[in-house]
């Protein structure tokens, strides 16, 4: 039941419920969910606050409106292979999606003692940062945030919008990376990711905090990356 009495608009309870049952597997991908009547039945409010609460996880990429036919759960993520060395570009063009970029933040920040370390750096000392949002066929599923040495300044010289790092640095350096070291984990969303994203409060995120490392095994940057938990997943593979 909604609790009409709470300031969280009655819209937003809808979209947050219908959320849980898609993340906890009572609405299945590629199942209908009920027609807006039943919805209203179900919710005892408007059909315009049904149908603001639907549109919005049509807009976030939960569900997929088909004109005709209803509503149904989106069974399409992202897949990020975490076993290899492989550009979010090159992860998107593998499954046939258009890759895209927004640069949120960069310049020259002090670095902290864990991330100088990671880069092999004294403490205290100061580093390249670049933050971006990545997209997949236009939607939102990661926030980058990565820590350079001052080495390479010359990265702030280039916006990154809808283009490779990866690739920029290998034709404009040389450099290529070898390996990364990766720590997975799940956390809390905060509000300024939660709008970049757009997911609720209570959407759970995938972060990975990751060093990557030169052809010659020098730390080339050390940064996180938080992920859509609805819209992504990780592939790792083992050997025998």
């Amino acid at each position: 039941m909604l609790d009409k009495d709470s300031l969280k608009p009655l819209y937003l309870q809808i979209e947050e419920d219908l959320e849980k049952k898609i993340t906890s597997g009572l609405l299945k991908p590629g199942e209908r969910i009920p027609t807006e009547d039943e919805l209203v039945q179900e919710y005892m409010v408007s059909i315009i606050t049904v149908r603001r609460a639907v549109s919005e996880l049509c807009k976030r990429g939960l569900l997929d409106k088909q004109q005709g036919r209803g509503t149904f759960v989106r069974d399409t993520q992202f897949v990020r292979d975490s076993s290899s060395i492989m550009s979010f570009t090159e992860s998107c063009r593998i499954q046939n999606m258009k890759a895209g970029a927004r640069l949120l933040e960069a310049g020259i920040v002090p670095l902290d003692q864990k991330t100088a370390a990671a880069l092999g750096l004294e403490h205290p000392c100061r580093g390249v940062f670049l933050s971006r949002l990545r997209l997949a066929d236009g939607e939102p599923v990661v926030i980058e945030k990565n820590y350079f040495s001052l080495e390479y300044s010359f990265l702030l010289e280039h916006s990154f919008n809808d283009s490779s790092l990866f690739a920029f640095l290998k034709e404009n350096s040389g450099v290529s990376i070898s390996r990364s070291d990766k720590d997975i984990s799940l956390c809390y969303v905060r509000s300024d990711e939660a709008r970049l994203l757009k997911v609720s409060k209570e959407t759970p995120l995938i972060m990975i905090r990751s060093t990557a490392y030169d052809q010659k095994g020098e730390p080339l940057y050390a940064g996180t990356q938080v992920m859509n938990g609805l819209r992504f997943s990780l592939r790792i593979r083992q050997g025998v």
